[in-house]
Order: structure tokens, then sequence, then C-alpha cells
């Protein structure tokens, strides 16, 4: 089989005997008020991406490899206050799905899904009103179907919205007697206990602990593994020239360890990592589909006169490239801008007052380095709980909580994305005393797993703490004869400089659950039962702090240095 790297708005030339077009994306993340131009997108290169889609020897798929949700339990919109983010996610999805139908020509069309982590943030009773209401295939290749008792009652009624696996028939343009056959898989990372720790009560998945990503090696996914060769197998016995695209929202990483262990694989749509990679392995091709709707990817498989599957054009679509003439008129721009009147009017007004940042941005590199967002968010939080809490002395913040910035005239969407990063469920604020030495405890171990995996492992982003970590770094290599405690430094609340931590003096922390039931690690569990509950979000507090000053955001020397060195 040749793969061949399309460039953008690169039509293929020609026509095989059979063709399967493939537009796919991943981690949305309820992103709702960029899908017009996502659409948009796909509109403007959709000769590219659905070729020939209207002959009846073409198959188009529209692949979406998870967290297309995030948050669903989350309310907070002023147009529409009683609904959740779900129920807003879920009704775009179905808009969006309808659209891209109409741009693939309606004919011979399929739309499969798989599930991701923060699809999973609303628990079972969320994901299986969307599984059974949204016009899709839920593929479940590494859900353990004999524990999970939701999924099995689900597959009794109606196995035609989920199922382990899903084969597709392609008729030769020639050959009436011949099918064209390809299989679609669908996995997702299945450390439950970790991303989403009690939420699923009537779903299990195979190899399920509470588990980094960055831990996790062959030998612990090889449920995941087996369950995915078993579907191959059993496939490949029956139709030899048949073709295999796995959807997996596992990273890149694991995604590579199931491609080595399955190669009659042909594609791998990669979700989890937000990269934006392609690597090429044997005959297997592991396309990574970035996150927020910032890149669209299109695979069109080519089955020859033989049966066999030929070569797979690939091209990338880039949404920030895209010309939005005519946006404004767009029927899914109209849609939102019906839909969140009220919410999409600019309401942040921002000003440094040294004339050096125009925004407090969001991006990848909060996860592991310095972040004004992050100062800021946590020092307003703190702002806030101090008023019924005046003795808080730092708010801690992990950053894969953290999943939009804020710029003048944000608006009510952009900032309810702030903290979306975090199931409700699991975002409930706790203040406690530690002392000094625990505290370095802490932020030390935090710290060594960041530096493991610095895009994987969050970083806790503190309030009044600056942390050295380039030289925990040394230390641990033992470059340093230097103690961690000297990598931490706390503010002093007279002078409000940065000096040495005191292993004896308490400091009053807050922290959320998300943190605090961590059992995987060895701080969460030594000073759980420290704290009590605020009652209290860190949405709930910035929301608070935003509306004390009119969203009259001021970016001050305390925003602008140095936390995480």
């Amino acid at each position: 089989m040749k793969i061949n790297s399309a460039v953008q708005n690169n039509t293929r030339i020609g026509f095989k005997s059979a063709n399967v077009n493939i537009l796919a994306t991943s981690d949305n993340h309820g992103n709702v008020h960029s899908l017009p131009k996502f659409v948009r997108t796909v509109e403007a290169n959709k000769n590219a991406i659905f070729p020939k889609a209207e002959e009846k020897s073409t198959l188009n798929i529209f692949a979406i490899a998870g967290d297309w949700f995030i948050n669903p339990s989350k309310r907070g919109f002023i147009t529409k206050k009683n609904m959740t983010n779900g129920d807003i996610q879920l009704g775009f999805l179905k808009r969006t799905i309808k659209h891209i139908k109409k741009l693939s020509g309606g004919k011979n069309f399929e739309t499969i899904f798989t599930m991701g982590n923060h699809d999973l943030d609303g628990g079972d009773k969320f994901i299986y009103k969307v599984i059974q209401s949204a016009p899709m295939k839920t593929l479940i290749t590494n859900v353990n179907i004999e524990n999970s008792p939701g999924i099995k009652n689900l597959l009794e009624k109606d196995n035609s919205k989920c199922c382990k696996s899903v084969v597709y028939e392609v008729e030769d343009d020639k050959n009436p007697n011949l099918k064209h056959k390809v299989l679609f898989l669908g996995i997702t990372i299945p450390t439950m206990e970790f991303y989403n720790p009690g939420l699923l009560k009537d779903m299990s998945f195979f190899d399920n602990g509470n588990v980094k990503d960055a831990d996790l090696s062959e030998e612990k996914i090889m449920g995941t593994i087996n369950s995915v060769k078993k579907e191959v197998e059993k496939f490949k016995k029956e139709n030899p020239k048949g073709a295999v695209v796995l959807s997996s929202h596992m990273g890149n990483v694991l995604s590579k360890i199931v491609r080595d262990n399955v190669p009659e694989i042909d594609v791998i749509l990669n979700g989890h990592d937000h990269k934006y990679l392609t690597s090429i392995k044997g005959k297997t091709n592991i396309n990574s589909l970035g996150k927020d709707n910032e890149l669209i990817k299109s695979l069109n498989l080519h089955f020859n006169d033989n049966g066999d599957l030929e070569d797979v054009d690939m091209n990338s679509f880039f949404s920030g490239l895209t010309l939005l003439d005519g946006i404004e008129s767009h029927p899914m721009q109209l849609f939102l801008n019906d839909s969140f009147s009220e919410d999409m009017k600019p309401i942040v007004k921002l000003k440094d007052t040294k004339k050096i940042l125009t925004e407090l941005d969001y991006g990848d590199e909060i996860r592991y380095s310095n972040s004004y967002l992050a100062n800021y968010l946590t020092s307003a939080i703190k702002r806030s709980i101090r008023d019924v809490e005046p003795e808080v002395f730092s708010v801690g913040l992990q950053s894969s909580i953290i999943r939009g910035g804020i710029k003048d005239k944000s608006n009510n969407l952009d900032l309810m994305k702030i903290f979306d990063g975090v199931s409700e469920d699991l975002s409930n604020l706790q203040i406690g005393n530690v002392t000094g030495k625990e505290l370095t405890g802490l932020i030390t171990e935090n710290i060594l797993g960041n530096l493991k995996a610095p895009t994987r492992n969050t970083i806790i982003h503190w309030s009044d703490i600056q942390i050295d970590r380039t030289l925990i770094s040394d230390i641990a290599k033992g470059q340093s004869d230097k103690q961690y405690k000297d990598a931490i430094k706390v503010r002093n609340q007279i002078t409000k400089e940065f000096e040495p931590i005191e292993d004896d003096k308490e400091y009053k922390i807050v922290l959320a659950d998300k943190y605090l039931i961590k059992n995987d690690i060895e701080w969460p569990q030594k000073i759980r039962n420290k704290f009590v509950s605020l009652n209290q979000t860190y949405d709930n507090m910035f929301r608070e702090y935003l509306e004390e000053i009119d969203y009259d955001v001021r970016i001050t020397d305390k925003t602008r240095e140095k936390r995480v060195l």
C-alpha cells in the first residue's frame, strides 16, 4: 500500500475502483463558538475532503476521535440559563453532523464517534444520552461489556447506536459482485479512575486504573490491545483484503504501542494529546488531530480492481487559514448568534498598566512553565476567598483545569471555557493548614511528576509561591547539592517579597477535590484530612471577583511576575 501526503486543497486526480473519504477531528473540548469556522473550513475544501462523494462506490465518513464534550454538567449561560454545557454541546454536535452530511452530498454518509476522557466528565448518565440521541455510531472496542451493565442494556435494546466495531461495505465501480470492506474500531484512554474517579457507575474499560498517561506501558494496556486484536483478527479472517481504521483517544505513545501489537491496522486517527504529528510504520499511518477545531484532517482510501487497498491520500486543513468571507451570514454562525446573543456580547475590559501584555493567553506552555494567565487567576480567586477566609495564604490551581484565556472584549462563552478542564463533580474547593515541610513535599512531588511528562502531567500553579522548576530538576539529576526546599519561596505578606519557605510554619492553602482525592500519588493522601470544604469552585470564586471589579481586568506587576522559574 502506498501512502501519499497531500497538501492543502490538493484534490486527487482520477478514481480507483472504490473510495473511502474520512473527515477526522478530535478534542473539540466543547468549543461551540469555533464551530462556524470549522464547518466553513470543511465547506471551503469539500472537493478535496469528499472527492467523488456521490458515487455509489464512495463511502463518506465523519470521524470524531473523542472529547467533543467537556464538563457537561456545568451551567452559567446567560441566554439559556437552564441549560448545561452538555445540552449545548450535544445540540451543536447534531447540527454539525447535519452540516457535514450536506457538504458530503448526503449519500453513503456515516458518523462514527469514539469516547474521550472529557466526554465522560458527566458520568454514565450523560454519555448514554449522547449515544442514544446523536445520529452517529459510538465505537466501544475497549469497553468491558460484561462489567458494564448500562452498556450491556443499551446493546440489548438497540445495537445500531454503539458497538465494539463496525464493518462498512463499499461497492466496486465496475464489478457488482465485488464489495470492499472497511473495519472501524474505537478505543478510549481507559484509566477513568485517574480522569474521572467514581463517576462511571455502569461502565468499565479494560485496563482501568488510577494511572497517569506517562506511567502507562504496553503491559498496562494489554486488555485494550487484545480487544482491538480480537476484532481485527476476526475481520481479517473473513476479509483478508479489507482495510482497518482505528479511532484512538489514547495519544501518540499508546496509539503506537497498539499499532506495534496489531500491525494489520491501516490508519489510526489519534486524539487526546493534542499533537499535529503524522507517523508511518510498516503499513500503518497514525494521524494526530490537534485540538479545539484548529486542525481538520481528511484521508482518502483507494481500493483497486483487485480489491486491494492501494493507497491513502492525506490532507491537512487549518481553520485559522480559512478565508472567512461571508462567515457572518453562515447558517452555523447565525444559529450561534441567535442562540447565545447575550453570551456573545463583550464584557471584559482588559488593560495592562505598563502596556506589555495585550491578553492573558492560554496555550500548552501553561502545563509546564510560568503563566501570566495562571498568575492572574490564582491571585483573583484568592481575593474572593479572603472575603470568607481572610487567613488564606495561597491558592493552588492545576494547569489541566484551565482551558481558556482572557482578552479585551472577551464574552461569556469565553469566560465559561476558562475552568472547563474539570468536571463539576470534582471541582469543589477545599481549604486547610499545612506545614512548610508538607507544602514542600507536595510541590516537589508535583514538579517531579511534571518533569517526567511536561505536556501530560499537570503542574500546579500557586498564588504567592515561587517555584524554581529548573533547580528541582537539577537536584533530582544529582547536578545540585541543594535541598528541594531551596527551590521554593513564599511571599512575605508585609514586604511582598519572596523569601525561603519555613518547615515548621503553617500555611493555609486552597486546592480542589480533583487533586486531593488522588491515590496514585503520595501527598494528597497525607494531607487531605486537614482540609474542609468551601462549597465553592474556581469558576464561582473567579466570577465573584470579576463581578466585584465590573469585569475591568487590570494586569499589574503581580500578574507579570515569574512564579515558575
